[in-house]
């Protein structure tokens, strides 16, 4: 940790996706790609796979921005020192949506991200 900031390898698989959940709440794009690897993959949200920092970023973008968008994970699991499954209610303009997301860690970076909504 430098400066109260924690560095990718020095993050935990569970803290590296409540970094990500933190970030998302808190509508910061920048803190929110930087949980992902630069060459990550993010499932179930789109038609086609999210491939890239590049893309993350540009399909967060606007969903960022809506300040009705939130999320509250009611529990999570670990399996090993990589797997997060987290049980989350992602709400839009007070509509709650459940969503289990799986979360593959690798040095603390979300490799792959898969989202199924109930």
């Amino acid at each position: 940790m430098t400066d109260g900031i924690r560095t990718p390898g020095a993050r935990s698989a569970a803290q590296t996706v409540q970094d990500q959940l933190d970030a998302f709440n808190a509508h910061d794009l920048d803190a929110f790609v930087a949980t992902y690897a630069a060459d990550a993959v993010i499932t179930g949200v789109a038609p086609e796979p999210i491939v890239g920092a590049a893309a993350i970023r540009a399909f967060y973008e606007p969903r960022l921005r809506n300040p009705e968008l939130s999320c509250v994970v009611e529990q999570t699991v670990l399996f090993g020192d990589r797997w997060v499954v987290a049980q989350e209610q992602v709400v839009n303009a007070g509509v709650a949506t459940e969503t289990i997301a799986t979360f593959d860690v690798v040095d603390g970076l979300i490799s792959r991200a898969s989202m199924l909504k109930a």
